[in-house]
């Protein structure tokens, strides 16, 4: 799976820290997913797209 998590969160304007904070994991959790080393659980995706104003979709994607 690809991700456009880095993207995303760069375009917005949002850090690490806030996205973090908004749904409830460790900034290392946000950091791995922005690096691709790990895909978030269904909850998890849930929570960051509708967080970000996103579908899963349009976050993470087959290559």
């Amino acid at each position: 799976m690809k991700s456009r998590l880095k993207e995303i969160m760069k375009e917005q304007g949002r850090s690490q820290k806030w996205l973090s904070e908004k749904v409830g994991v460790s900034m290392t959790t946000i950091s791995s997913l922005k690096k691709e080393k790990s895909l978030p659980s269904l909850p998890l995706a849930l929570r960051i797209a509708k967080t970000l104003g996103k579908t899963i979709e349009d976050i993470w994607h087959e290559e």
